[in-house]
């Protein structure tokens, strides 16, 4: 099966957030560089359904449900980005479909710890 070079959208994220930010007066909306940043969690709520954190958009638990992800996010995209420098011009192992599956997983895993109710896979 071929692998794709942009594996997930998660990985764009990455790379999207290596370009410095641009500044509050120049986006109206947020940007990918806005959401693959620190606050990207908190301001994924703000995502029209069935992306990002919608279903969590008001919930008191939110900053804390960002304060579990984000760790997980970031050691699996600092783990790609290890992997595309070390093998340029190569996508990480596996497919957009396991990748996915993997974010999902992780966001489930904190939502679960907290409470929440669980996210689905928009694809589905």
């Amino acid at each position: 099966m071929h692998k794709s070079f942009s594996s997930s959208l998660s990985i764009v994220a990455i790379l999207i957030s290596l370009v410095p930010p641009l500044s509050h007066a120049q986006a109206q909306a947020p940007t990918m560089q806005d959401l693959a940043g620190p606050n990207g969690c908190l301001m994924s709520a703000n995502m029209p359904k069935p992306f990002g954190e919608w279903d969590l958009k008001g919930n008191a638990k939110l900053p804390a449900y960002c304060d579990c992800f984000m760790p997980k996010f970031k050691v699996r995209a600092e783990k790609a980005m290890k992997y595309m420098q070390a093998n340029p011009g190569k996508a990480p192992p596996g497919t957009l479909e396991q990748s996915n599956a993997e974010e999902l997983a992780m966001r489930n895993s904190c939502r679960k710890q907290l409470g929440l109710p669980l996210a689905v896979d928009p694809n589905k």
